[in-house]
């Protein structure tokens, strides 16, 4: 079997979503420190835990929903390269400065392939089918 190679855009993740809860840290900062200025202990406890829940919002945003998107706008080029069904193994961790490849499976005109999805640079990746 000759092994195909498709080259894909796979947009990056936006990171929008993280504005609301960054709104949250910098209000519950200006209220702590209101509350600090006037004496106000429930105006300044108020800041300080709305703060810790922003903050732990943005961390758990950042970590859950840029592996949401990944996955997704994965799939969305797979399909769009005529794949179905595809499944990833592997880490999308950067190591060395740049992102290893990834290895996958998918059914392709009824037929089980697997391969390994590369980076190019920027939003262009690589689906290279290594045997079925």
């Amino acid at each position: 079997m000759d092994a195909a190679t498709t080259i894909v855009t796979i947009e990056p993740w936006s990171p929008w979503p993280l504005a609301i809860p960054a709104v949250v840290v910098i209000a519950s900062t200006m209220a702590s420190v209101v509350g600090t200025r006037f004496r106000s202990r429930p105006m300044r406890e108020a800041g300080y835990t709305g703060f810790v829940v922003g903050a732990l919002a943005i961390v758990w945003m950042t970590w859950s929903l840029s592996g949401i998107w990944d996955t997704g706008a994965r799939r969305e080029a797979f399909a769009a390269a005529g794949y179905e069904s595809p499944t990833f193994s592997g880490s999308t961790d950067v190591s060395a400065g740049e992102l290893p490849p990834l290895a996958w499976q998918a059914v392709r005109d009824g037929e089980r392939v697997r391969g390994v999805l590369r980076p190019l640079g920027g939003d262009r990746w690589e689906i290279r089918e290594t045997g079925g």
